[in-house]
């Protein structure tokens, strides 16, 4: 049995990013729950690379491919791969970097950002709030009565365990993530929010709809600024991972596949889906975490592609070299009917399902030489073995 709080101050010990290392950590107890590894020479294995045991399940390791999968313990060691312009990523500051250069449509209109506990909750008003309503206790209300529906996340972190809203007005009722509410959650929401901003809501392109209707499919994209030597040149960037996410019955409708949703990968030149989605082992009442169709609607993959998908190429190549004084990228997008909105931008997205929907990382040489660049292999000694499994068998008891 792991001593998972030993284990937590060895890897904080050996340099791990304080709060990445509690991340790291829980994402070890849940692969061991998922991939149970009996074989103690194949658990060895696998960690003395650097990847959790049941990777070797998951992604089907062998000496012959292993290095062809980004490990989990150097990925977790390079946190942070931005440098000092990470603050741009901050969800409401991101708007406004964003405001230029052709980048001006890709995000929603912002409305109000209520301000953390050291401000009380205070409501500071964004540049897109409706003009004609009175900036009082009665402001949120006002608003969705004019929207009638309404993104409410959090800036950063769970903010108290709400995290995201879909606040809606129907003729029916009121409504937080699909499910019926009263006037007394919904104040209950107005006054317990912290480091919130609300925002548009936005809706995804019919077609996507059809695959999925009750949540919005949101596309995860990772990209990675190519490494030159040349520094005058002109940035460029390489995609590492490409999926989008559908929800399902399981989970109340929500695409995060954390909560029950799907992730299918899709070809980032062209838009075309992959021939399976994946879903967490966890969520699989039959074991079944690869499937050809969605699970509650049917829709098979193959064959089959994102809308728009041109128009959101080029967008995305217009945002990276908008920001390019970041290098790592993990663009969350809503294709709409007429474009793309951009969801959140993420520092250091995880990339281990991602390996499965979309293919080994490191086989596409300039991410591969990213990776190498940014130092993936510092962490391990002249014959390529890390100290996780030392640390990993001194935390058994």
């Amino acid at each position: 049995m792991t001593d998972y709080n030993l284990l937590l101050e060895e890897t904080r010990a050996l340099g791990m990013d304080y709060r990445w290392a509690g991340m790291f950590v829980k994402k070890l107890k849940d692969d061991e729950a998922a991939f149970p590894v009996a074989d103690n020479e194949k658990k060895r294995w696998a960690l003395e690379r650097g990847f959790y045991p049941g990777r070797v399940e998951l992604y089907g390791l062998t000496e012959d491919n292993f290095k062809n999968y980004v490990p989990d313990y150097q990925y977790f060691m390079l946190h942070p791969m931005n440098n000092h312009f990470l603050k741009w990523l901050d969800k409401t500051t991101l708007k406004y970097v964003l405001n230029q250069n052709g980048c001006e449509d890709t995000m929603p209109e912002y409305y109000v950002y209520v301000e953390n506990d050291l401000c009380g909750g205070r409501f500071t008003y964004l540049m897109d709030c409706p003009t004609d309503i009175p900036k009082d206790k009665d402001f949120l209300w006002n608003l969705l009565q004019k929207k009638h529906i309404l993104a409410m996340k959090p800036n950063s972190g769970s903010s108290g365990g709400l995290g995201f809203i879909k606040m809606e007005l129907r003729d029916d009722g009121l409504y937080e993530n699909n499910k019926p509410i009263n006037m007394h959650r919904f104040e209950e929401i107005r006054d317990t929010m912290r480091n919130y901003i609300v925002t548009e809501y936005c809706h995804q392109h019919h077609d996507l709809a059809t695959v999925w209707p009750d949540s919005e499919c949101t596309l995860r994209v990772i990209m990675c600024k190519d490494h030159i030597e040349d520094k005058y040149a002109q940035n460029t960037w390489s995609c590492a991972v490409s999926y989008a996410r559908f929800g399902t019955s399981i989970n109340g409708g929500a695409s995060n596949l954390s909560s029950g949703g799907v992730g299918v990968g899709f070809d980032f030149e062209t838009g075309k889906y992959k021939d399976f989605c994946i879903r967490y082992k966890r969520f699989t009442p039959d074991g079944k975490w690869m499937l050809d169709r969605h699970p509650d609607t049917g829709i098979v993959w193959k064959d089959n592609g994102l809308p728009n998908w041109s128009f959101v190429r080029e967008k995305i190549d217009t945002l990276c070299q908008h920001i390019s004084s970041l290098d790592y990228l993990g663009l969350d997008i809503i294709i709409t009917e007429d474009g793309m909105k951009l969801c959140e931008i993420n520092s250091h997205p995880a990339i281990d399902y991602e390996q499965i929907m979309c293919g080994p990382v490191l086989i596409n040489k300039k991410v591969c030489e990213f990776f190498e660049h940014k130092g993936l292999r510092k962490f391990e000694d002249n014959n390529g073995i890390t100290p996780l499994y030392q640390i990993y068998a001194e935390c058994q008891k």
